[in-house]
């Protein structure tokens, strides 16, 4: 998960990341206005100001100059210069054989970082560790550049918050499900989690990840949702409890509408909070104390 903004933006945060606000906006103020900036003039100098599937003239004007794709690569991608400074150029290297929606957000991170070569070069340009407030703002400017505000806001109107909404954004962007829902909750239009579970030998289901909200071992208070969907095949919706157990602690309760869905080995599901309090589902903080 990216660093949260505190640990990062406030006054004993990075100073790379400081430095590059500053000297974008002409401020102190937070820096995510200063990377959207960056990538709407990068739009306008590549004349693209809508969505654009091909990242190849936004690399020809950040100077990359060679993109490499290695096989085998212990991380994703990464940008190296080919000098001392910005005008010298850069090189690209991102793993061969990644799903073309991680590939894509794998480049747009990268070009990303040659803004701050180009602005802190006085940082950037000598040996550094990796900035997490940096790494942070690359995404946000990989997301911009991938999914623009604008575009997103203007297809995504009078979509339901579903599944199906979820994937049909994600593929006209050509970016992953996981991407989409992170932007979607970046821009305040969807509050929604996405999460997926893998089936067990035992017959039961446990959580592989969870994307856009706290990691906790959630439950179902329903147990039989997940074999349903499982078994069905169908996308199933309505609303129940999910529930938590701190360590020593009592449950915690959070009611949800929900959809769910298989999808190959596993299942998928959506959901969002609700306020409802669905007559008959089971809660088990109560049933306990029965």
């Amino acid at each position: 998960m990216p660093p949260k903004t505190k640990d990062c933006f406030d006054r004993e945060g990075s100073e790379l990341v400081r430095q590059f606000a500053r000297r974008v906006t002409g401020t102190d103020s937070t820096p995510e206005p200063a990377i959207g900036l960056l990538i709407e003039a990068l739009r306008k100098t590549a004349g693209l100001r809508g969505l654009s599937f091909s990242l190849e003239p936004f690399l020809k004007f950040r100077n990359i100059f060679t993109v490499n794709y290695v096989e085998r690569l212990e991380f994703d991608g990464m940008i190296q210069p080919l000098g001392s400074s910005y005008e010298s150029g850069f090189k690209m290297v991102v793993k061969r054989n990644c799903p073309s929606t991680r590939l894509r957000f794998t480049m747009a991170h990268e070009l990303c970082h040659t803004f701050f070569y180009e602005i802190v070069p006085e940082l950037k340009f000598r040996i550094h560790e990796v900035d997490p407030c940096e790494e942070r703002l690359c995404n946000l400017g990989a997301a911009e550049l991938l999914m623009p505000s604008r575009a997103l806001k203007r297809r995504g109107k009078g979509l339901e918050k579903s599944l199906m909404s979820l994937e049909i954004l994600a593929k006209s962007f050509a970016v992953s499900m996981e991407a989409m829902l992170l932007r979607l909750q970046s821009l305040g239009l969807w509050e929604s989690e996405l999460s997926e579970w893998h089936a067990m030998s035992s017959g039961n289901f446990s959580l592989h990840r969870l994307i856009g909200g706290r990691r906790v071992e959630w439950e179902w208070s329903e147990s039989h949702l997940l074999r349903d969907a499982w078994n069905s095949g169908k996308t199933l919706s309505g609303e129940t409890y999910i529930e938590y157990r701190e360590r020593g602690g009592a449950p915690n309760l959070r009611a949800v509408s929900y959809e769910l869905k298989r999808k190959g080995n596993a299942i998928i599901a959506l959901w969002s909070r609700t306020s409802n309090n669905k007559a008959g589902v089971r809660m088990p903080l109560f049933d306990e104390a029965k």
